[in-house]
């Protein structure tokens, strides 16, 4: 894997409640632009006791991360028809910027009532309307526009899991287009970031990355994201393994980098919104020093480009205590906050690369 750039932080004072002046670059945009490192918890964050929200967030900022990338999720939000509690994102939010942190937020998955009605039992099945799930997007940027001015538009459309029935860049780029505007009508200063692109290869029920990209840019859904942005997970095998090349994200960044130059876009940066490795017992979990090596190479790997942007750490915590169950061991702390040699790692990089 050639050479490459990722991120930092800069922790700096929260936005002032007034939001920034009119022509301003708000902080969270600023510090977003180079060298930054943030953490990716999971859609489980909201629902953690405030002890352990807290205690979550206060090793993310001690590790030297500027952002915590979270959920805004419609269903929980919005079960039913014009009926919002918006109470739990709130918690959440209002957490992460009391320790002068960003949230970055994904809008994301839709409620039974506004599932597309072939796949309404399913939790992550796309929205029926982009327009509805776009006007959602433009009250959760109205609420939170003195607090939150990263966006992402939707959680890994380029699989089924989480677009039922099938992937489908047309449909996708009409959400996007429709909640780019929505939210940019809100929030002229934000940046909205493209969903974040799961590993895969094409076939059939799947669409890769750099497939799906260029999809986009066929359509013209280029001129509705700010940034582009990608899971490159690799476990259990190292980034860099050869190896791996037929299918390996990491590798494939570069790939997507040159779809975007071809088409005038080489100064829109690619995030890394996801990206770790497993620990525990399961046959595809990597040990715990493994673990680390795996997102050092990464952080290392990306210093240079500045084509790249942010990376994100999933996860900043196990999200349990089965060590069989590869999802439950992403942390770069064990469940009981007991660190992993992943977060020495992290804290390192940013303490060496925050400038």
């Amino acid at each position: 894997m050639s050479g490459a750039a990722v991120l930092l932080v800069l922790v700096g004072v929260p936005a002032p409640a007034s939001g920034a002046p009119s022509g301003e670059v708000p902080r969270c945009v600023a510090e977003s632009d180079g060298v930054r490192v943030g953490g990716s918890p999971g859609g489980s964050f909201g629902f953690l006791s405030d002890e352990d929200l807290g205690r979550e967030l206060d090793i993310a900022k001690n590790a030297g991360m500027f952002s915590v990338r979270i959920d805004i999720d419609w269903s929980v939000v919005e079960p039913q028809p014009g009926r919002r509690d918006w109470s739990s994102t709130d918690r959440v939010v209002d957490a992460i910027v009391a320790r002068g942190m960003c949230p970055y937020a994904i809008v994301t998955y839709a409620p039974a009532w506004a599932r597309v009605a072939t796949a309404r039992d399913q939790p992550y099945a796309r929205p029926a309307s982009p327009d509805a799930f776009a006007a959602f997007a433009a009250l959760a940027a109205e609420r939170y526009r003195d607090r939150i001015v990263l966006w992402e538009v939707w959680n890994e459309p380029n699989i089924t899991t989480y677009f039922t029935p099938l992937p489908d860049p047309t449909v996708y780029a009409l959400m996007l287009r429709a909640t780019y505007r929505a939210i940019k009508k809100v929030q002229p200063e934000a940046l909205v970031l493209a969903g974040g692109m799961a590993p895969a290869v094409n076939n059939g029920t799947n669409i890769s990355p750099t497939a799906f990209l260029s999809s986009l840019y066929t359509l013209g859904a280029n001129r509705y994201f700010d940034a582009f942005n990608v899971h490159p997970y690799t476990w259990p095998f190292l980034p860099n393994d050869l190896s791996t090349a037929p299918w390996n994200t990491a590798m494939a960044m570069w790939s997507m980098h040159d779809v975007m130059s071809a088409e005038g876009d080489g100064d829109k940066q690619i995030w890394i919104t996801e990206m770790g490795a497993p620990t525990g017992t399961n046959a595809n979990a990597m040990s715990e020093e493994g673990q680390a090596e795996s997102i050092g190479i990464m952080l290392n790997a990306l210093l240079g480009n500045s084509w790249l942007g942010p990376a994100y750490v999933y996860s900043m915590r196990d999200s349990g205590s089965d060590e069989s169950d590869t999802e439950q061991n992403f942390g770069m702390v064990r469940r009981d906050f007991s660190p992993k040699p992943a977060l020495a790692e992290i804290t390192e990089f940013t303490a060496e690369h925050s400038g």
